[in-house]
């Protein structure tokens, strides 16, 4: 079914982000950017509705006769009612050099062309070039055409940094609800959860954004460019962990192309800044590079004793079980688990290998493709309350498929009531299946990072919820809160509930395929707490093609 957009749907969606900032931020706001709430509000709804056109176009100067909307009956006049109001500047007094983008070359010769000016000279050059010319003539050269320019349209920026916490999203995201391709759940934003508390934190926000525009060019230039762009990041508080992430994640990518250069030291000054992998893991292979063996093991144990991420106490294992062999000193061998194997032979019947396993294991019970879907999605039912618990700076703006701080190491202990609650209830997990196909049904389609809720159906998660005992649900609970991020994947293809009761769980291999770090990290926890799983390698019978 299409769903058309009202029209004036952007000023309609532009409306309700300023009006939500200014309810919520307007201590935070500069006099500008008040000002420029009360000068838009104050327009016309056709003054509005050519605002919004011209701030979610690009550039900042447009050519009046190119702003035609069928629903703006009279672009000069708002375009007028604008300049009065201070929002634009109708024909401004701009070189020719400012103007080059608003027409092609074309455009440009007949301009020349109607000025009597010789445009032999121009015809043959190449754009770049024609510019420089262009700008030799500016004396010469006048524009008939309106031309309108917005006046300080970063302002909305800082708008958009406040509804949305960050500048990645735009008013595309508006569009996207209202199309009804996403639902949303309904959580709390207001002061008493805001994520922005002073001004001064406000422009640290856009000083970083400001610095990661170069930030792409950067990574194609030299070491020395690599750290000025690294010192020029601003330094966020502690209590700001929002912030700090971000720029960690900047100084991880500046670090890492700074190890591609080979200038080493460099590098690893900033990842010993980091507090997020993989930080400790690059540190380390630079130590072993530069021979620094003793501090690169000692890394090693840091990363197994006390890892950051669950994929951190493996790597710091097994990296440094091999460093210390290398260089024969001791160091514990790393467990080398394998789990169950089966190998079986099948007709390939095309629709893919899983569902050809599935097929073949209903002849002894109840077989069902779910890979990441069930687990994650009972995860998130059973500790919905968690996820979308009312805590300062999680969500920002309507639009949040997760709170922002989702995969901080503080983000249980920031929700401690709730999630003691949550927990409690685990126990009983096998007696609450009621409660869990309600939620199912009152939540449905709400968009979230773990419920697959086109995978999954109440039949399904009726009989998981009966046939897993609920001691194998908390420990599995327990290994995600571990590591949410990483832990999401890896777990098995399929989930076999047996005729004599119980369940299996079983990761399918085709011809050539091979067991992925994250599937078996979840095998060998299987094993350590008593679930039941194999790995089925499938041959193909090539007696059934014809």
């Amino acid at each position: 079914m299409v769903i058309e957009l009202p029209q004036g749907y952007y000023r309609t969606n532009f409306i309700e982000l300023v009006e939500h900032v200014f309810a919520v931020f307007e201590d935070l706001l500069s006099e500008d950017e008040r000002a420029l709430y009360h000068q838009f509000m104050d327009s016309s709804e056709p003054a509005q509705k050519l605002y919004v056109r011209m701030l979610t176009r690009k550039g900042n100067l447009f050519r009046l006769d190119k702003l035609v909307y069928q629903e703006i009956f009279d672009n000069a006049k708002a375009a007028n009612e604008l300049a009065r109001c201070g929002l634009v500047v109708v024909n401004p007094d701009l070189g020719v050099g400012e103007l080059l983008g608003l027409f092609s070359k074309p455009q440009w010769l007949n301009i020349l062309k109607e000025r009597e000016i010789d445009i032999k000279p121009l015809k043959g050059l190449k754009r770049a070039e024609f510019d420089v010319a262009l700008g030799a003539l500016d004396d010469k050269i006048v524009i008939d055409e309106v031309i309108v320019q917005l006046v300080d349209a970063q302002r909305f920026e800082t708008f958009k940094l406040l509804f949305f916490g960050n500048l990645d999203q735009d008013l595309t995201e508006f569009v996207l609800r209202d199309l009804g391709l996403y639902r949303f759940e309904n959580y709390l934003i207001d002061k008493s959860v805001r994520l922005f508390t002073s001004r001064e934190q406000v422009e640290q926000y856009l000083d970083y954004y400001r610095q990661l525009e170069d930030l792409e060019t950067v990574l194609t230039q030299d070491a020395e460019s690599i750290v000025a762009l690294h010192e020029k990041l601003p330094k966020a508080t502690e209590q700001d962990k929002t912030l700090n992430r971000r720029i960690q994640r900047v100084n991880l990518t500046l670090a890492r192309q700074l190890e591609r250069l080979d200038a080493l030291e460099q590098a690893l000054s900033i990842y010993q800044l980091c507090q997020l992998a993989p930080a400790r893991e690059r540190s380390a292979r630079i130590l072993v590079k530069q021979n620094r063996i003793d501090e690169a093991l000692a890394l090693c144990r840091m990363m197994m004793n006390e890892p950051l991420c669950d994929e951190e106490s493996v790597v710091g294992s097994e990296f440094g079980y091999r460093t210390a062999k290398k260089h024969k000193l001791p160091w514990p061998e790393p467990d080398k688990y394998q789990p169950p194997m089966q190998t079986i032979e099948l007709a390939q019947s095309g629709q893919g290998v899983e569902l050809d396993v599935v097929r073949h294991l209903n002849e002894n019970g109840e077989c069902h493709f779910v890979e990441n879907a069930l687990f994650c999605s009972v995860f998130a039912l059973h500790y919905w309350d968690v996820l979308f618990a009312p805590v300062r700076g999680a969500f920002t703006h309507p639009f949040q498929i997760r709170p922002h701080d989702m995969y901080d190491s503080d983000f249980v202990a920031n929700r401690s009531v709730e999630f003691e609650k949550a927990q409690a209830a685990v126990a009983d997990i096998n007696q609450n299946i009621p409660h869990y196909l309600n939620l199912w049904r009152e939540k449905f389609g709400i968009a979230t990072p773990f419920v697959h809720w086109e995978t999954l159906d109440e039949a399904l998660l009726s009989t998981a919820l009966t046939r897993i005992p609920a001691a194998h649900w908390q420990v599995i609970f327990e290994r995600l809160w571990a590591d949410v991020r990483a832990n999401r994947s890896g777990f098995a293809d399929l989930i076999l509930f047996g005729e004599n009761g119980g369940y299996e769980l079983v990761e399918v291999k085709g011809p050539g395929d091979r067991l992925q770090k994250n599937q078996l990290r979840w095998m060998r926890y299987f094993h350590q707490h008593g679930v039941a799983h194999r790995v089925v390698h499938v041959r193909w019978d090539m007696s059934s093609v014809n």
